[in-house]
């Protein structure tokens, strides 16, 4: 098993490696300086109405980084757990520690600790920043109906 793991994070690394800025919340490219970037970046209150353009580019990031080779959206987990629901399981810091910083969350978390051993493999840094991470999790948002 461990190299279909291994053959299927390089394809997914490759194919992110090709991954195109085509959306920013600002008028005008992405700037994590702009003064309402940090307004942006921050987690959204219980029930607040979905962003759909930024949930449409978490989406399209989500699929070109390669991540449903681990993680399928929906259905049977896969060399990491499947991610529908984890609006649910799961409050928007701990899911951008695991995304945007995975060895670290590895190392102080019990809960990653938890899904190591039950995966057997850990989740492998993929460079995400702040923006790609917030958007996903705004495509998760849509996808559980919350």
């Amino acid at each position: 098993m461990l190299p279909w793991i291994v053959s299927t994070l390089v394809l997914a690394i490759a194919v992110g490696c090709g991954e195109q800025e085509d959306w920013s919340p600002l008028n005008g490219a992405w700037d994590p300086n702009d003064p309402r970037a940090q307004e942006i970046l921050q987690a959204p209150e219980p029930g607040s109405p979905i962003d759909r353009e930024m949930a449409a580019a978490g989406e399209r990031w989500y699929r070109v980084r390669g991540c449903l080779a681990c993680h399928p959206v929906e259905g049977r987990d896969a060399a990491g757990p499947a991610m529908a629901g984890i609006t649910q399981r799961r409050d928007y810091e701990w899911f951008r520690g695991m995304v945007m910083r995975p060895d670290s969350m590895l190392r102080e978390d019990p809960i990653a600790r938890e899904l190591l051993e039950i995966y057997r493999y850990p989740m492998p840094n993929q460079g995400v920043d702040e923006l790609r991470t917030r958007a996903m999790w705004e495509y998760f948002r849509k996808v559980d109906g919350t």
